[in-house]
């Protein structure tokens, strides 16, 4: 069997695609363009309306969000919010050195869903698992004290 392309590989990497079948992470790299973007240029930006769905190929980004930093590089993803729900942007995102990413734009994702129902739903199971991961989260870290507010 031939060797995936690497876009098929990092898609493979996004939970809410891990589900999806070869030939329809292939249909969806297919969608994507890759960009580059400078050390120091911004990629996003909090309250942008519009954009899609960024993975990382090469490089890395510091991605703010809620007053905290964090740091991606290759196969870390980010945007999967914008490219669903259409939003402002809840992050910024900014190249910390030359960053190549691959981006699918949410006006070729929406088509794309309708006529692949399958990756449709195996989308939506995986943004519901993203969803209860991130409600384990704010359970686990409570209010202080270990008591939550009643």
């Amino acid at each position: 069997m031939d060797e995936l392309p690497s876009e098929v590989e990092a898609l493979r990497r996004i939970p809410f695609f891990e589900g999806l079948t070869s030939e329809d992470l292939d249909r969806l790299a297919r969608i994507g363009e890759r960009r580059r973007f400078g050390a120091g240029q911004p990629i996003v930006a909090k309250d942008e309306v519009g954009g899609g769905l960024f993975v990382i190929m090469s490089g890395s980004a510091e991605l703010e969000v809620g007053g905290r930093r964090h740091t991606l590089g290759p196969g870390q993803f980010f945007g999967e919010m914008a490219l669903l729900s259409g939003k402002p942007r809840s992050a910024t995102v900014t190249a910390q050195e030359p960053v190549e990413a691959m981006v699918i734009e949410a006006m070729y994702f929406r088509p794309f869903l309708i006529k692949n129902p399958s990756v449709a739903v195996t989308v939506l199971e995986g943004v519901v698992d993203r969803l209860r991961e991130v409600q384990d989260r704010i359970d686990t870290q409570g209010s202080p004290g270990g008591t939550a507010p009643s």
